[in-house]
């Protein structure tokens, strides 16, 4: 038994010791996803999903494969939903507020883990321990769900085909495990061998080609041995005279291959890159099984279709020159309608500036003859049509005419395309000498409207009321504001003027506003 005190040195050995057993077992703590201890907490925020019983704490979460943080907390409900809490590293944090979440699988075996897809910034962030909408999580396809997309038919041969794998295997793991374990070997000897072969490869045709005439001729006569050695001997001096093309071939070797191999892992990268955009996809797949069998039915009218282009393609070697003929001979006719396009294009491309005007016309008087009902008449419920009309605003112009255009009013014959677009800011008009000039007055004497109704008093306050209605019996107005000039031709007009065409290909420019 040690009675003697502990020495410094033996304290520090005792101390050394305790400390790297301790970071031994954090190392091992962290490498198999536990929290770092007294760590505090990072930007996390809860995400609620409908099928998560694979998932599990310490769970990665990723952004297109790349780890962003960490899955913390998973608590079940009794309604069968899964409030997830994740944790995003510093650097990621914190994501939009239009992200999306979806449950994704690293293998065939499972390990589950949270696919998130940024939204845009633009729409703001996520609050720190906010919740994800749950219209913002997606459900993830799962391996059963897949084979359950499979008919009757092909699940069967699958499970056949399984069951069959399972059979031959049976009791050959060992086997398997060394036949995986000399792949290495087994391929780099291969490599040597065919590196070999592909260094003699015109020694190895010429042999191989050569042999059976060689036997051949051994065995019928003795004097092509002589013939042999000659050939052979060419077949040496045409190697001999391609030293130089082998030996760059072989000094390019080298520089293929590292080609190759940085190619190949480009292509890894790209692989596992695409496998969430694959996986996604996967839904789009399925939903285009029964479109691919609706293809079956037309399948049958496009065999006819082609199978009658036959007899087409022979007409159209003489349809063909009678069509370009034709087509020559026109161009004299087309003529004569020279004079009158030259007046016509220049029409057509003015009103092709207002085309959405128009088209705004054409939809609004379809939309106002629609409107229909129901009504109950002396042959019972019956469809009724009616039109659908904005009442005429009541004015002093509507009511009267006066020798001169009223101070309100606000014409403008020849407004700018869409101008009606720009109706919350005040239409442009097309004539202000009026704007200013002062609106007429009511005379408050109900004797002049006395031959027009028993109740003249209540017609000159219902007057009063609409086509009046402005402080002591002004009539409002929007602003006057005057449009602007249209370009016509390049010279700036009141009113757009359409020219005749200079000839009936030219369309020149509509009349347009100027900015």
């Amino acid at each position: 038994m040690q009675k003697q005190a502990p020495t410094l040195g033996r304290l520090l050995v005792m101390v050394g010791f305790a400390f790297s057993c301790f970071g031994l077992l954090l190392f091992l703590w962290l490498s198999f996803g536990g929290p770092v201890p007294f760590k505090p907490k990072g930007y996390r925020f809860d995400i609620t999903f409908t099928e998560a019983n694979q998932l599990s704490s310490e769970a990665d979460v990723r952004i297109s494969g790349v780890p962003v943080g960490k899955v913390k907390t998973i608590v079940n409900s009794p309604d069968g939903t899964t409030a997830v809490t994740v944790e995003i590293d510093e650097r990621y944090a914190p994501v939009p507020s239009n992200s999306r979440a979806t449950l994704r699988q690293k293998t065939l075996l499972g390990e589950t883990y949270v696919e998130l897809s940024p939204g845009d910034r633009s729409q703001g962030n996520l609050a720190e321990s906010a919740t994800l909408p749950p219209q913002q999580t997606q459900e993830t396809v799962e391996l059963d769900e897949i084979t359950r997309a499979f008919d009757p038919k092909t699940r069967r041969a699958l499970q056949v085909w399984q069951q069959a794998q399972a059979e031959a295997v049976a009791g050959r793991g060992a086997d398997l495990n060394q036949a995986i374990g000399f792949l290495e070997p087994f391929s780099e000897d291969t490599r040597e061998v065919i590196d070999i072969l592909n260094s003699q490869t015109n020694a190895v045709q010429q042999l191989v080609r050569d042999t059976g005439e060689v036997f051949g001729a051994l065995s019928e006569q003795r004097g092509q041995l002589s013939g042999l050695i000659t050939n052979s001997n060419r077949v040496f001096q045409v190697t001999a005279d391609r030293n130089e093309e082998l030996k760059e071939t072989f000094r390019a070797l080298p520089t293929f291959q590292t080609e190759a191999t940085a190619t190949l892992k480009r292509l890894d990268r790209f692989a596992r890159d695409t496998d969430p955009l694959v996986r996604q996809l996967t839904p789009a797949a399925e939903a285009a099984g029964p479109t691919l069998e609706l293809a079956a039915d037309v399948a049958p009218d496009l065999n006819a279709l082609f199978t009658d282009l036959g007899p087409l393609l022979d007409e159209a070697e003489t349809g063909l020159p009678a069509t370009q003929r034709f087509l020559n001979e026109l161009g004299p006719f087309l003529g004569v309608f020279d004079p009158a396009l030259k007046q016509l294009n220049p029409l057509l491309s003015f009103v092709g500036a207002y085309r959405d005007d128009l088209r705004a016309f054409l939809g609004n008087t379809t939309a106002a003859t629609q409107g229909f009902d129901s009504l109950t008449g002396p042959s019972g419920r019956q469809r009724v049509n009616y039109f659908t009309i904005t009442p005429s605003p009541v004015s002093p112009d509507s009511l009267a005419a006066y020798p001169s255009r009223l101070g309100s009013s606000r014409p403008n014959p020849y407004a700018f395309p869409l101008a009606f677009q720009k109706l919350a800011q005040g239409l442009g008009i097309y004539e202000d000498r009026q704007c200013g000039r002062p609106d007429p007055v009511l005379s408050d004497d109900p004797g002049a409207l006395s031959q027009l109704t028993d109740d003249p008093q209540k017609l000159l306050d219902t007057i009063r009321a609409t086509a009046f209605p402005g402080p002591d019996g002004t009539v409002p107005a929007p602003a006057c504001r005057k449009q602007g000039q249209f370009t016509t031709s390049g010279s700036p007009t009141d009113f757009p003027q359409v020219p005749a065409a200079s000839s009936s290909t030219e369309v020149p420019p509509a009349p347009s506003p100027q900015p």
